[in-house]
């Protein structure tokens, strides 16, 4: 309830030309508690944020049969023009046993946050050992597989010396 999903969700549905407040009957609900909703159908749709594949969405279609809906492009674009620190993804098929093709839908970015005073080069070596071990890093977390380095000047937050030294060292602008 509340949050970031409750904010994405109401940019998505304006951006569709629906009001979240007049055209639907609308239920703020955990992610175990949507997942729970939709199972025994009472509740038609939800809006899930979080990293692919996620737990609650393999729980419902483990016993349902669901659909992920791809957002229309021009939702999409204007819903990422509006809010730079958003980006169009891509679901690919494979990724949820429900999902055959792609999926366009929205995400946000995940951010490593240390303290400002960590030593400048052990966030460099920190941030250099994650991006450049991503197949290692893979096999704690499957989601590292959507780590996109030239991404990093979408972020909203100021960046660690240390993270601005390897971006500009690797030719990524900032």
């Amino acid at each position: 309830p509340g949050g970031g999903d409750q904010v994405l969700t109401r940019m998505i549905l304006k951006a569709a030309g629906i009001d979240p407040d007049k055209d639907l009957q609308a239920a703020q609900l955990t992610q175990p508690e949507g997942a729970m909703a939709l199972t025994d159908g009472n509740i038609d749709a939800v809006f899930w944020n979080f990293a692919a594949p996620g737990a609650a969405v393999m729980e419902v279609e483990a016993t349902r049969k669901v659909k992920l809906i791809p957002l229309p492009e021009e939702v999409v674009q204007k819903v990422v023009e509006d809010n730079p620190f958003l980006l169009p993804f891509t679901f690919k098929p494979g990724i949820y046993k429900s999902v055959d093709k792609d999926v366009l839908t929205i995400a946000d970015g995940n951010y490593m946050v240390v303290r400002a005073d960590m030593d400048e080069e052990l966030a460099y070596n920190l941030l250099k050992t994650l991006l450049e071990n991503k197949d290692a890093f893979m096999d704690v977390t499957p989601q590292a597989a959507n780590f996109i380095p030239e991404l990093a000047s979408k972020g909203i937050i100021p960046f660690h010396p240390g993270a601005v030294k390897y971006f500009k060292e690797k030719g990524i602008d900032m």
